[in-house]
C-alpha cells in the first residue's frame, strides 16, 4: 500500500507545481537574462563608441525587452516608470540626467529580479525532473518481478 502513494504524491506535487507555473507569469529563462545582459553590453559599447546615443541605445534596448518571449514579468511596471520619467524632464521636475540615472538604476535593479527568477525557475525545473526521475524509479522497481526471476 505504502508503494502506492509515493507515485500518487509525486504526481499530485508536479501537477501542483505545473499547474501554479500555469497560473503565473512564466519566469524568463537564464539563456534569456543572459542574452538581455550581453545585448545590454553591447549598446553601451556602442554609445562608448559614439555610434548611437544613449537614447537610441535605450530605444533599442526597450524593443529588445518587448520582444522576448514569453513576457518579461513586470516588464510593464518598467515601462510605465520609464513614461513617467519622462514626463517629468518634459515638466523639467527632472534633468534628463537625473531621470537616466534613475531609469539606468530601475533597469538594473529589473534586469537583476529576471536573473534571480531564471535561477528560481532553473531550481525547480530541476526538481521537477529529480521527482519524475524517482518516480520512474519507484515505477520500475515496483514492476520488477519478486526475487528477480520472470514469473512463469
Amino acid at each position: 500500500m505504502k508503494g502506492h502513494r509515493l507515485p500518487g504524491l509525486v504526481v499530485g506535487t508536479i501537477l501542483a507545481v505545473t499547474l501554479g507555473c500555469a497560473t503565473s507569469p512564466l519566469p524568463p529563462s537564464e539563456s534569456t537574462v543572459s542574452m538581455l545582459r550581453s545585448y545590454r553590453a553591447q549598446l553601451e559599447e556602442r554609445v562608448a563608441s559614439g555610434h548611437v546615443t544613449r537614447a537610441q541605445a535605450r530605444d533599442l534596448y526597450y524593443t529588445r525587452l518587448r520582444e522576448t518571449s514569453p513576457p518579461l514579468p513586470e516588464l510593464d511596471v518598467l515601462l510605465e516608470f520609464r513614461r513617467q520619467l519622462a514626463a517629468q524632464v518634459e515638466s523639467r521636475a527632472l534633468t534628463p540626467e537625473e531621470a537616466d540615472a534613475r531609469l539606468t538604476a530601475r533597469e538594473s535593479d529589473m534586469l537583476a529580479r529576471w536573473a534571480e527568477m531564471a535561477a528560481q525557475g532553473a531550481r525547480k525545473r530541476r526538481e521537477i525532473e529529480q521527482l519524475r526521475k524517482e518516480q520512474e524509479r519507484g515505477l520500475q522497481q515496483q514492476q520488477q518481478p519478486i526475487g528477480g526471476r520472470p514469473f512463469p
